[in-house]
C-alpha cells in the first residue's frame, strides 16, 4: 500500500465512493485565526518557514518532544536551521496528526510526494522556498485554491473591523471574511478585564459603573459588529459553571475586578455565568452562532510562559467535576429565561464527548425547524486527530443526529491548514464507508453520499446563514 495516495485513509471501496463525492466541494470555514490584515495585504511568500512554522504551536510542541533546542523553534537560529530542526523531528513523527498534515501540505500544495526527512531537508527547502516565489504563493490564492467560500475570524470586540470592511469592498475577492465577537476580557478572572472596561468605555461612550451599564455597552459592540458581517460569537472557558447571583452581587465583583482586587473562585463562577447569560441574550437577538470551547487548561510550561508568552505549545486539556449538573443547568437556564441561541460547543478532553452529545440532546427543541440547533462542535485542538474526530462522531451519531453535523473547522492560524478539511473529509469517508462495508447501514451511495456532502458542507452554510 502506498503512503499519501489518492485512497489515504479512505479503508475500502465504499469509502472511495463516498470521498468521491465530497472531495472537490468547496470549504466553509467558520472558525478559524487567521488575520484579515494579511488577507488583504496579500503578500507573496518568499520563505517556507515563515509560512510552514511560524506561529504553529502544534509544530513547536512536537519538536520539543524531539529535543529540540529553543533556539531552533522560537528563537533566533537561522531559517534553514529551523526548518532542518522541523525535519529531523517529522521524520520520527509517526502516528502524529502533524505528520499526516504535513505529509498533505507537502502533496496537495507544492506537489512534493517524498516524505519530508533530515537527509533531504536543505534540498527541499530550497525547492519550497523557489516554488512560493514563481508561484507566488500568497494568502488569497491558497484560500482560492482550497475552493474557500467563508471564513469567520476570531475577533477582540474593541477591534474597528478595518480589514474586515476593506474585504468587504474588495470587489476583486470573492471568500466572504467574517468577524467573530470573542470577548474573553469581559471575564472577571481575565488578566486584562481591568484595562477592557475602561477601554470598552471609552469606545462606547458609556461610563460603566455598574453590570447593567457594562451589559450595555457590551451590546453596543455587539451591534457593530453585526452591522460588519458578524456570524457568530465564541467565547474559551476552563470549566463550564452555573452559579446564580444578585444584580448588587455583579455590580460589587465589577467594581472589585476594575480595582484588580483578588476575588474568590466562588464568584468568578457567578460573573461567567451572569456575563454569558447575558452575552446569550445579545447573540440570540442579533443571530449570532454561540460557539463555546471549553476545557483548556493554559500556559502550563510557566519558564516559557514568561519568556515567550501564550500560544506557544504548553497547553493542556482540562477536567472538571459536575458537567453534565452545570452544563444542563446552564442551558435549562438560558431556555427559561429565552435566550438560548443556536450553539456549537467544542470539548476538549474527549472523555467527556458523551456527556456533551447527550446533554445538547436534551435542548434541541426550536420552533424554527433548524436541524440540531444545538450542535456537538468537531474535535478540537488536541482532539484534532484521526482517532479524536472519530471519537466525537460516534458519540454524536449515537447520542444525537450525525446527519445534521456542520463538520470541520481549521480553527488555525495557517493559510496551510486547509489540508485538514481534506483529512476530515478523508476519515468521515471511511467512517461511514465501514458502515456500509459491515452492513450497518444500507448500501445506498445516493443517500449516504448526501448524508457526507452535507457535514462536509452544506450543514454549515445553512446553519450560519439561517
Amino acid at each position: 500500500m502506498v503512503f499519501n495516495d489518492d485512497k489515504f485513509m479512505l479503508k475500502n471501496e465504499a469509502a472511495e465512493k463516498l470521498y468521491s463525492q465530497i472531495k472537490d466541494q468547496p470549504i466553509f470555514d467558520y472558525h478559524c485565526h487567521l488575520d484579515p490584515k494579511e488577507i488583504f495585504e496579500d503578500k507573496v511568500y518568499d520563505n517556507i518557514v515563515d509560512l510552514w512554522l511560524g506561529g504553529d504551536h502544534y509544530k513547536w510542541r512536537l519538536m520539543r518532544a524531539n529535543g529540540v533546542s529553543e533556539e531552533d523553534i522560537t528563537g533566533s537560529a537561522s531559517k534553514l536551521a529551523k526548518f532542518k530542526a522541523f525535519a529531523r523531528t517529522i521524520e520520527r513523527a509517526y502516528g502524529n496528526p502533524v505528520y499526516h498534515w504535513s505529509a498533505m501540505e507537502l502533496k496537495n500544495i507544492f506537489g512534493i510526494s517524498e516524505p519530508l526527512t533530515q537527509a533531504n531537508a536543505e534540498q527541499m527547502y530550497h525547492q519550497l522556498n523557489e516554488y512560493l516565489v514563481r508561484h507566488q504563493i500568497s494568502p488569497r490564492k491558497l484560500i482560492a485554491d482550497s475552493k474557500v467560500t467563508f471564513i469567520g475570524t476570531t475577533d477582540n470586540p474593541l477591534d474597528d473591523l478595518e480589514w474586515h470592511q476593506k474585504l468587504a469592498d474588495d470587489e476583486t475577492f470573492s471568500t466572504v471574511v467574517a468577524p467573530t465577537f470573542r470577548p474573553d476580557q469581559a471575564f472577571i478572572e481575565h488578566g486584562q478585564f481591568s484595562s477592557f472596561v475602561e477601554d470598552l468605555g471609552q469606545l462606547t461612550g458609556k461610563t460603566i459603573t455598574d453590570f447593567q451599564t457594562f451589559v450595555s455597552a457590551l451590546e453596543d459592540r455587539v451591534a457593530y459588529f453585526a452591522d460588519h458581517g458578524c456570524k457568530a460569537s465564541d467565547i474559551s472557558f476552563t470549566e463550564i459553571v452555573f452559579e446564580s447571583a444578585e444584580e448588587s452581587e455583579l455590580d460589587c465583583l465589577l467594581q472589585k475586578g476594575i480595582q484588580n482586587q483578588q476575588v474568590s473562585q466562588h464568584a468568578i463562577r457567578q460573573w461567567q455565568t451572569a456575563v454569558f447569560s447575558e452575552l446569550c441574550r445579545l447573540y440570540k437577538a442579533y443571530g449570532f452562532v454561540t460557539q463555546v470551547h471549553f476545557g483548556a487548561l493554559r500556559n502550563n510550561h510557566s519558564v516559557l510562559y514568561h519568556k515567550l508568552g501564550a500560544d506557544i505549545g504548553i497547553d493542556s486539556m482540562g477536567d472538571q467535576t459536575a458537567l453534565a449538573v452545570n452544563m444542563n443547568r446552564l442551558l435549562d437556564h438560558l431556555s427559561v429565561t429565552d435566550r438560548l441561541p443556536k450553539m456549537i460547543w467544542y470539548n476538549l478532553n474527549p472523555s467527556y464527548n458523551i456527556t456533551v452529545a447527550n446533554t445538547l440532546a436534551n435542548f434541541q427543541a426550536n420552533e424554527a425547524g433548524i436541524k440540531s440547533y444545538l450542535q456537538f462542535g468537531a474535535g478540537w485542538w488536541f482532539a484534532d486527530t484521526k482517532l479524536g474526530m472519530i471519537s466525537q462522531m460516534d458519540a454524536l451519531a449515537e447520542q444525537g443526529m450525525l446527519a445534521n453535523f456542520v463538520g470541520m473547522l481549521t480553527d488555525s492560524r495557517s493559510f496551510l491548514s486547509y489540508q485538514r478539511h481534506d483529512y476530515f473529509r478523508r476519515i468521515l469517508a471511511s467512517y461511514i464507508g465501514q458502515w456500509i462495508s459491515q452492513g450497518e447501514v444500507p448500501e445506498d451511495y445516493e443517500a449516504l453520499g448526501q448524508m457526507v456532502q452535507d457535514i462536509a458542507y452544506n450543514n454549515a452554510q445553512a446553519y450560519f446563514k439561517n
